[in-house]
């Protein structure tokens, strides 16, 4: 009876009617997910393993406290029956009491175990997920423990028939170990829910049944990877659906391949840089420090780079709008040209240099230089997306496309210097991307957002969003005369290393970089309500973060998994959490950083990030396990952002005949007197278009007396052929 009860508690957790549930069912599914033929796929109602079914949850005991008695040598040399009463009724009993607590503990740990495998509730974490761990065990799951020498295995390839890192099963005190005892009960059971943590999640063995969850999708390294998105999102524009999927992404380049597109960008991009910082100069209303007379100490920058500048950026332009078609190409710039050039941009956007201009001659030259960049600059913000962005210093920023926690990352505005640390490691190491020179500043600081957004099935594609994200800021306030990583960088990992804490531990040495009174806007646990509240103080409308901001990384999330869809793995009872980086810019544009498989939630790094970790981690297992069996069940922190529409069956796309044409008179017999117009129109052949549009031809030897019917193209043709023979 008890045991009934229970089973009608479990049912009816998951809210269903019992009409549903099929108490006859044998082969039961291990999840919610697992369907097991294709008839039950059109069911609103997933359906649920059999309670009463027990030929799975039968599992081997350990011999040692199957047996209910002992030799009496066993009770003789007990320690904890120090009494002769107490030895006298332990000879009666065959046990002795802590013998008995012991077996007391093992039944209980053994039917938790059982009652786990019967309702398919075993998990397996590799990797450590506290938050994940209490939240399944807060449903009255098992967590399943490995060994360590099979921890590094593809799942199933082996037994986990040892686990010395787990200790005995009877501990020094006489008490019972009882993760040892779940495993020794466990280790030849296939867990029905695997989390894997680890970055170089490949593949799992083929004999790993189809019905288990998991929490990776197979080589999702291959869109995720910083290479991999890159080049996915080059042609991600035939995928652009207005207010549905669109992304801003800094253009990227794989310098081992993409190598001669990069210098040229980089070039170019120079050139309109130099042109921005004399226009910006020349406008301001000390025009006079980008001029550099001839007794001052300061390099002068000729008045011909700028020349060179403008008529690379005229030849851009002539390209990009396709005016260069009937024109023939003038001699291309060497590159020794190039480098001069390149020296002198850097002298004057990093080390203080001005123009030339010691002389009348000169000054005219510049009013000149001035219009025309002026001129060309417009032109330029026309055809380039990326205008903005891109600002004036040329500053690009080397990531290695498969390393995470900000690990590798290089930022600099000298070609060679790039391409040096691009030569000195392999193919496809690094990716080369325009830096985001303008971003927006709170107090002068520097961040970016990361966005959780679940993946619960690839076809057809549904994405949930995690509604709150989290605001990453960087430790010093930003510059662009340093590089340093605390300024530039604000990924958790890096910025650790400067948090409050590591300051206050400075202080007490007397380190004399860091007042006693200096404390970081990252220190401030900024959240988005704070972020929206202070987008508004500075002149936004509305409400900027959750009518602009929000709505754009929606957009490039949709966008971007589109684009990887053919590349994602169609297993059903697989799910992916990612984590995706976004820069804003200071016109408020909304930029994909990049996208993290396996993203951070654990440890965590403030009061902030325990608690939106903590809030992820519960509102996913609420998605993956509510949601498949109730689709009004409460879904946490996450929300249903994009479903993909796929039709009931697939229409056929190949080639056909469509012929277009208009009416001719045929020489026929004229109709009959007595024919109606209605007689008329139904004499008119089949046609690809409506009634009304249909075609008024007719092939011969079809008389319009008749009904309409289908004439085969073949026979038609030879029936025409012996008409012209005869």
């Amino acid at each position: 009876m008890e045991s009934t009860r229970q089973d009608k508690k479990f049912q009816s957790s998951w809210k269903l009617p019992p009409s549903s549930v099929d108490l006859d069912r044998r082969d039961s599914p291990v999840n919610p997910y697992h369907r097991s033929n294709r008839a039950r796929m059109t069911h609103p109602w997933w359906t649920l393993p059999d309670a009463d079914d027990q030929s799975e949850a039968e599992i081997s005991g350990l011999p040692e406290f199957e047996c209910d008695t002992y030799e009496n040598s066993y009770i003789d040399a007990c320690s904890c029956c120090t009494f002769s009463e107490e030895m006298i009724i332990a000879r009666r009993r065959g046990y002795c009491k802590k013998e008995r607590s012991r077996r007391e503990a093992y039944r209980k740990i053994k039917a938790k175990v059982e009652n786990a495998v019967k309702k398919h509730k075993i998990f397996l974490l590799r990797g450590e997920l506290p938050k994940l761990k209490e939240a399944l065990e807060a449903r009255g799951w098992v967590q399943k423990y490995e060994s360590t020498r099979t921890r590094a295995l593809p799942y199933g390839t082996a037994a986990n028939l040892e686990a010395h890192s787990l200790g005995d099963i009877t501990q020094a005190d006489g008490t019972l170990n009882e993760r040892a005892v779940i495993f020794a009960l466990l280790r030849h059971r296939q867990s029905d829910f695997i989390w894997d943590c680890r970055n170089d999640f490949v593949k799992w063995h083929r004999g790993l049944g189809c019905n288990v969850l998991l929490n990776k999708y197979q080589r999702s390294h291959v869109y995720t990877s910083k290479l991999g998105m890159a080049r996915l999102l080059e042609d991600a524009y035939w995928l652009h659906e207005e207010n549905v999927s669109d992304a801003l992404f800094p253009r990227t380049y794989n310098p081992g391949e993409d190598q001669c597109a990069f210098v040229e960008d980089f070039r170019l991009t120079a050139a309109a840089g130099l042109l921005k910082w004399f226009v910006r100069g020349m406008t301001a209303a000390a025009a006079e420090e980008i001029l550099v007379a001839g007794s001052e100490g300061r390099r002068a920058i000729p008045v011909a780079r700028l020349e060179f500048a403008i008529e690379r950026c005229e030849e851009f332009v002539v390209a990009a709008t396709h005016e260069d078609i009937d024109i023939e190409r003038s001699e291309r710039p060497s590159d020794e040209e190039w480098d001069r050039f390149l020296d002198d941009h850097t002298a004057a956007l990093h080390h203080g240099a001005g123009v030339d201009g010691t002389s009348e001659e000169t000054r005219e030259a510049l009013q000149r230089c001035f219009l025309a960049a002026v001129a060309i600059l417009e032109k330029l913000k026309a055809v380039d997306p990326q205008y903005e962005m891109s600002d004036m210093r040329g500053i690009w920023i080397l990531k290695p496309s498969h390393l995470c926690c900000g690990n590798g990352i290089v930022i600099s505005h000298n070609l060679k210097d790039i391409l040096r640390r691009v030569e000195q490691k392999p193919k496809d190491y690094y990716i080369v991307q325009k830096y985001i020179e303008r971003p927006l500043l709170i107090k002068k600081t520097k961040f970016d957002i990361r966005l959780w957004y679940l993946v619960t099935s690839t076809f057809p594609l549904t994405i949930w969003l995690f509604k709150e994200a989290f605001l990453r800021f960087s430790s010093k306030p930003y510059t662009c005369s340093n590089y340093h990583e605390a300024i530039h960088i604000c990924n958790t990992a890096v910025q650790q290393k400067y948090d409050e804490k590591r300051r206050r531990q400075r202080r007490r040495q007397g380190d004399p970089e860091e007042p006693a009174g200096s404390r970081s806007v990252r220190d401030q646990g900024w959240d988005c309500e704070k972020l929206n509240e202070y987008l508004k103080s500075i002149g936004h409308k509305g409400e900027p973060y959750y009518d602009l901001i929000y709505p754009k990384m929606t957009e490039a999330i949709v966008l971007t998994m589109l684009a990887a869809q053919n590349l994602m793995e169609r297993r059903r009872c697989s799910f992916e959490l990612y984590g995706a980086d976004f820069m804003l810019a200071d016109d408020m544009s909304v930029w994909l950083i990049e996208i993290n498989t396996n993203p951070r939630m654990h440890p965590p790094s403030s009061r902030l990030t325990r608690r939106l970790y903590s809030n992820v981690l519960e509102s996913l297992v609420k998605v993956i396990m509510d949601v498949p069996v109730n689709a009004c069940a409460d879904t946490g922190g996450f929300s249903l952002v994009y479903k993909q529409d796929i039709p009931d069956f697939q229409p056929y796309l190949g080639p056909y005949l469509f012929v277009a044409g208009k009416s001719m008179t045929l020489h026929e017999r004229p109709p009959e007197p007595t024919a109606t117009p209605e007689k008329e129109r139904r004499a008119n052949i089949c046609g690809p278009w409506s009634k009304r549009q249909r075609a008024r031809t007719a092939p011969p030897m079809i008389l319009r007396s008749r009904e309409p019917n289908v004439a085969d193209f073949i026979d038609h043709l030879n029936a025409a052929r012996c008409t012209v023979a005869n």
